[in-house]
């Protein structure tokens, strides 16, 4: 009975948690429906900060996604915001707003690894894996440049194999470069 009555709360609690899901996005659309660039950043982390703790990470990515959607410029400054806020969730956002707006890789891996410099490992690891491997010395030299006392935090996570999938060749430094 025990069991069957866990497995019902998991399921209705599943069913509430997607209900809510799309609650949010709809008010994250009307967020931002109306809003002027310079606000988007701003909205977007009122909209986190307000989030239920367990939300917070969903809640981040699709604010991300609505704010790219309609201004590409400032996945940037959303990036650093959100990140700053769900810490734990770096590494993902950073990664999507990668795939969704190449042309500031460079920028992203920066604002990522400032406003999270503790998961700065898993940030690098996961822009590396959503990059080409042409960019992957790019994305090294800029998140080592964003917080150049954590490079051996960095250099580890890219000297255990975070680079590994692709053909491309990562020099990693053997002391803090200059920002």
């Amino acid at each position: 009975r025990l069991f069957v009555g866990i497995a019902m709360a998991v399921a209705i609690g599943g069913t509430l948690v997607s209900a809510n899901a799309a609650v949010d996005k709809n008010a994250i659309k009307a967020a931002f429906a109306k809003a002027p660039g310079a606000e988007m950043a701003y909205i977007a982390n009122s909209l986190v900060a307000k989030a239920k703790k367990a939300d917070k990470a969903e809640t981040a990515m699709e604010v991300l996604r609505v704010a790219v959607a309609i201004k590409p410029a400032v996945c940037v400054s959303v990036v650093s915001f959100v990140c700053s806020l769900v810490p734990d969730a770096a590494a993902d956002i950073a990664a999507e707003a990668v795939r969704l707006t190449p042309q500031y890789t460079r920028e992203i891996a920066k604002a990522a690894a400032k406003a999270a410099p503790a998961k700065i490992d898993k940030i690098t690891i996961a822009l590396l894996k959503a990059t080409k491997a042409k960019k992957h010395q790019m994305v090294y030299n800029s998140v080592v440049a964003a917080v150049p006392s954590l490079f051996r935090t960095v250099n580890q996570a890219v000297l255990a194999g975070g680079s590994s999938d692709s053909k491309g060749v990562i020099t990693t430094v053997g002391s803090p470069i200059a920002a």
